[in-house]
């Protein structure tokens, strides 16, 4: 993805806010408070701010690459041997500044109680702030829904995720805006973090960090802060999310074998059983035999939840039953590579589901290896603790294996369960919240060592849906399965989209309608309408290929129709046309632009009970002396407008109920 043509005001505004925090050790936005020598249990502990002169601190400066500074802030209490690592990044090709602190036990003692860290810990001048948040997942009509809300001197605002899982009732993404400039702000902690924003007199105090942290170190004991993200901007809304979006696309979004991640098309098949509990070789091989024949070409073959040994009590195959990871020898007697290697004859990557860190009673885990668990009350699920690098060790062993000896291009990893108490249960009065800094370190050394062991893999970050996407987890995988709500409820599933543009503009949608007579939850049928509402850089085309009576040469036309589309709503500068809604009585119609190259899309979507039969807008990046081609690739139709028709006049879209238009266009 190409920089902004110009972002001097916006660099600028980075440079005016991070400056004086960064300049000094001792001014880092990094705080806690500290048990003096002879206070063990940590009452009356002394609040610090970066890392004290006493601690004498070091700083190291060193280029990364062409585009990344990175600085090392150190130091260590002669006291207690506590040290400091406080770790900054600076891009020099955006507004962008990031950091995390590391606190290490290097005395031969442990330390005094460590408490309150806040790895974001300042205060951001500016007058009239508004805050732009948002309440994430949580299985709900009601979820990804953003909020404006002003913050006057004394008003306070505060937020935290449900039960350990980050994106889980609350949004690790914010935008903090004040009448001349402003701040996108995340925190990269796929656990419980907190943060608090309280309006002041000339701007807003902002605290971040781990939600809970009481603890004492012990000797060569290490944790970390979340690592904190902010870019500046100089502009309105729309420059504050262009500006995000080119820089996630240039260096959050994985690069498997170093390569940009591209639009894929997925497919799947299985027989009538719980999610994949009835998949077998011999199925799974005839259906993708079956796509290929009816002209479809997957570029992923999706095996979901359900392919391991997961027998229950009843005798039936139940895939919530999770702790023996192996491909089941009954309906996978060579395992996964036969049905891997036919989807790469058409040059499709498998994708198979694990859920590693949920271990259920009776499986391999729970029977063999019960010091690998943490449990808590009123639960039958147990916690893989992957802050015990014996866990972490074995389970990267033995899913390296799974991913060589299987042919797995896609790691795909769910978590289906609240962590938080199995943390916080098994912790002492002084150790509160290392279980969950310890399997934060574990789970990201995870991720990382699978990727290094296997360079082209990429990972799909899944949690009950959406509930653990925070930055730290999307710099190693792509939220493909962004809700487990609302799959073929179009005013629903669209309101979602107009949020994940903004923040993370990767992920899947599937053609299902619930919408039609006779639809049920997971209807299957064709139509043009489905397509348009599934339009995200990867597609999950949900035909059953079980069946012969659909217009598979219109699924093809509408894949057609996305391929063309899809780079760009991947890639594009995003302009919403219409507000944010969870209507069927409206239209919905955004833009995706490419100004360097002269080139976007225009998209709406009248839904059901829209009672307008046209909807005008005004495309943005239109230059008046220019002519724009219009294309419907659907229809073949082509349209030559002037800039300055499209700028007093705006581009019109006409259709009938439940129907959708896409048009691409080019700059002559």
């Amino acid at each position: 993805m190409d920089a902004p043509l110009t972002i001097p005001d916006d660099m600028h505004q980075a440079r005016r806010w991070s400056g004086p925090f960064f300049a000094d050790p001792a001014a880092l936005p990094v705080t806690f408070t500290l048990g003096g020598v002879h206070d063990p249990a940590g009452v009356g502990g002394t609040p610090h701010r970066g890392i004290p002169q006493a601690w004498h601190p070091t700083i190291t400066r060193r280029r990364i690459d062409a585009t990344l500074i990175e600085t090392v802030f150190e130091g260590t209490d002669p006291d207690t041997g506590l040290a400091l690592r406080v770790e900054l990044t600076q891009y020099l090709d955006f507004p962008v500044v990031e950091w995390l602190g590391w606190f290490t036990a290097t005395g031969a003692a442990p330390t005094p109680i460590l408490s309150d860290i806040q790895a974001l810990d300042a205060t951001f001048l500016g007058t009239t702030p508004l805050l732009t948040h948002c309440n994430g997942d949580f299985y709900s009509a009601d979820g990804y829904t953003p909020e404006q809300t002003a913050l006057p001197a004394g008003t306070a605002l505060a937020y935290a995720p449900n039960g350990g899982r980050p994106s889980d009732g609350a949004f690790p993404y914010y935008r903090l805006a004040f009448d001349d400039w402003g701040l996108a702000l995340a925190i990269g902690w796929p656990a419980q973090w907190a943060v608090s924003y309280q309006g002041l007199a000339r701007g807003v105090a902002v605290r971040a960090g781990q939600q809970r942290t009481h603890l004492r170190l012990m000797p060569g004991e290490r944790i970390r802060t979340p690592r904190i993200t902010v870019l500046a901007w100089a502009g309105d809304d729309s420059r504050a999310v262009n500006l995000w979006r080119r820089w996630y696309l240039a260096h959050i979004l994985p690069r498997p074998d170093g390569r940009p991640m591209q639009p894929h098309l997925a497919c799947a098949a299985t027989d009538e059983g719980e999610e994949f509990t009835a998949a077998t070789e011999e199925n799974q091989i005839r259906y993708i035999e079956r796509f290929r024949q009816r002209g479809i070409h997957p570029d992923v073959w999706w095996i979901d939840a359900g392919w391991y040994p997961c027998y229950g009590d009843d005798g039936r195959r139940h895939w919530p039953i999770t702790g023996t990871w192996k491909p089941d020898p009954e309906r996978f007697p060579r395992g996964l590579q036969p049905i891997s290697d036919v989807a790469a004859r058409d040059g499709a990557g498998l994708l198979v589901w694990f859920e590693p860190e949920r271990v259920r009673p009776g499986t391999e885990l729970d029977l063999e290896h019960p010091d690998f668990l943490l449990d808590a009350q009123g639960t039958t699920n147990r916690l893989l603790n992957l802050g015990n690098p014996a866990a972490r060790q074995w389970l990267t062993d033995r899913v390296s294996g799974l991913i060589a000896d299987n042919g797995i291009a896609i790691y795909r990893q769910d978590f289906n369960f609240e962590p938080l108490p199995h943390w916080r249960e098994n912790e002492a009065e002084d150790r509160q919240g290392i279980n969950e800094n310890l399997h934060v370190q574990g789970y990201l050394q995870y991720w990382d060592d699978l990727l290094a062991r296997h360079p082209g893999l990429w990972i799909d970050s899944c949690s009950s849906g959406g509930r653990r996407n925070d930055l730290e987890t999307m710099r190693r995988a792509v939220p493909l399965h962004y809700t487990d709500y609302g799959y073929g409820d179009h005013p629903i599933k669209l309101s979602f989209h107009h949020t994940l543009f903004q923040w993370i503009p990767y992920f899947k949608e599937a053609t299902l309608s619930w919408d039609v007579e006779g639809g049920s939850r997971f209807d299957h049928r064709v139509d043009s309408y489905s397509f348009h509402c599934a339009m995200a850089p990867m597609l999950f085309a949900t035909l059953d290929i079980r069946q012969d009576d659909y217009d598979f040469a219109l699924a093809a036309t509408m894949i057609d129709v996305w391929r063309q589309a899809a780079e760009l709503i991947l890639c594009g500068d995003y302009y919403p046309h219409t507000a944010f809604h969870k209507r069927a009585d409206r239209w919905v119609a955004w833009q995706f632009d490419r100004p360097e190259e002269g080139r976007g899309l225009v998209q709406a979507i009248r839904l059901p009970q829209a009672p307008d039969d046209t909807l005008t807008i005004h495309p943005a990046g239109i230059g008046p002396g220019a002519t724009y081609t219009f294309d419907n690739p659907e229809t073949g139709e082509t349209r030559q407008i002037p800039g300055r028709v499209l700028i007093d006049e705006g581009f019109t879209f006409a259709l009938a109920p439940r129907a959708g238009v896409l048009w691409l266009y080019w700059r002559a």
